[in-house]
């Protein structure tokens, strides 16, 4: 008995009997939301029925031709699929709102739909470059914080690193946010801006000291100031774990070598950190290669012998031996032979 009044209470109603409930309920949210709340909550909520979606925003549009209702109806069109018809929405906002942005953003998302549904790689590499066209017109015409924070997003996730560039830096010159701030600096030395990374270098460096110092080094040396890396270096070297350090002078010690003179090159890291015996070998091992390079013999001759004892192993006599052998003196390589084998007695 009681499926049958169920029954009957359905075949009461006829589909424009439901149809025009809805559209009440339609015309209720209109009244009972904020102007331009709902239609921005619906294309977010993973849970409303599209259907009704779809027709409160045709409905409103009656009443309220906004770019943002426009919006909303090509994002829940793109959002079942419905690409032809987003694309039809797109085409009549362009001829009742032209040159506004973010009919441009519109345009980017449908192309991006399209692009992970095509099959063709060369269609795809096709419809990347129109998406990183209209993503660059987009940021220059709105330049506001929030719109170049949306075009970095899709820029990174998209893989245009042009636009993740260029958005980043002004981002973080802008804002001061370490997150941009990073975010530039590493884009920067990507497009080989070395001197605009090395200002956002200095700004993580303060903020995050011995975390970063070893990515602000790294810039320096990339960019040829040696003098900035030595100071970054001296200035928290001693911070760094062993192994870094370890690393760090070994680094400092192959750049050095390259720009400067090797003999005051060898005074200064000598006086400018407290080098372990393993560093102070490495650098000294360095500094005679270069004087044999030099055909510096006379210097080479001297730096052998004051570092005849600096290692016992058989591999630094060796290198000392064929060292003295390359200085061409045949009793200056006799000597130290001797001395090798015998000590100074």
């Amino acid at each position: 008995m009681q499926t049958s009044k169920r029954y009957a209470l359905i075949k009461a109603f006829s589909i424009g009997d439901y149809l025009g409930i809805i559209l009440t309920a339609l015309l209720a949210a209109i009244l009972l939301f904020p102007k331009g709340k709902l239609e921005g909550y619906l294309p977010e909520s993973v849970e409303i029925n599209t259907d009704l979606a779809l027709a409160y925003y045709r409905a409103l549009l009656r009443t309220n031709p906004s770019v943002d209702i426009y919006s909303a109806l090509v994002k829940s069109y793109i959002r079942v699929g419905r690409t032809r018809d987003a694309i039809e929405v797109v085409s009549e906002m362009e001829r009742k709102h032209p040159n506004d942005p973010e009919i441009l953003f519109l345009k980017y998302q449908l192309l991006k739909a399209e692009y992970f549904s095509a099959k063709d790689e060369e269609q795809k590499k096709s419809i990347k470059n129109e998406m990183e066209k209209l993503l660059s017109l987009y940021i220059k015409l709105k330049m506001d914080t929030a719109s170049l924070e949306k075009a970095f997003k899709e820029a990174e996730s998209m893989d245009i690193p042009e636009i993740a560039y260029r958005t980043s830096t002004v981002l973080a010159e802008r804002t001061g946010n370490l997150f941009w701030v990073e975010k530039a600096f590493y884009y920067s030395i990507a497009f080989k801006n070395y001197a605009m990374a090395s200002r956002f270098a200095d700004v993580l460096v303060e903020k995050k000291g011995k975390a970063f110092v070893k990515d602000a080094i790294n810039l320096a040396l990339l960019s040829g100031n040696l003098q900035k890396a030595f100071n970054y270096a001296k200035t928290y070297y001693r911070e760094l774990p062993p192994a870094e350090r370890h690393s760090l002078i070994k680094r400092l010690i192959e750049v050095g070598l390259i720009t400067e003179n090797y003999l005051s090159f060898r005074e200064y890291m000598k006086e400018s950190f407290p080098l372990t015996p393993e560093e102070k070998l490495y650098l000294e091992k360095e500094v005679m290669k270069r004087a044999l390079w030099a055909k510096d013999y006379e210097t080479l001759k001297r730096l052998i012998l004051e570092n005849l004892y600096l290692s016992q192993s058989l591999e630094y006599r060796t290198f000392l031996l064929e060292l003295a052998l390359g200085t061409g003196d045949p009793y200056f390589a006799r000597d130290i032979a001797k001395r090798l084998h015998f000590g100074d007695n």
